[in-house]
């Protein structure tokens, strides 16, 4: 189960920062070229900060990060 989890999560690192850097390298005064830029680093930010959070609460407990959400 471990080695499903960890090859999931490499995948999906893998994947969000492929799609930022390939788009990393663009002309200043290409907008449209910036903007894929952006819709590419964006996500793979969020990606990487929900992993770590996650990573880092997993021990803090359930409850608590639902709380106030109707569940």
């Amino acid at each position: 189960m471990e080695k499903l989890l960890t090859d999931a999560i490499r995948k999906g690192v893998h994947q969000h920062f492929d799609a930022a850097a390939s788009r990393r390298k663009f002309d200043p005064d290409d907008v449209k070229a910036g903007r894929a830029y952006v819709e590419a680093y964006v996500p793979y930010v969020h990606y990487v900060e929900r992993l770590w959070r996650d990573a880092q609460g997993a021990a803090h407990g359930h409850g608590e990060h639902h709380a106030g959400h109707g569940h």
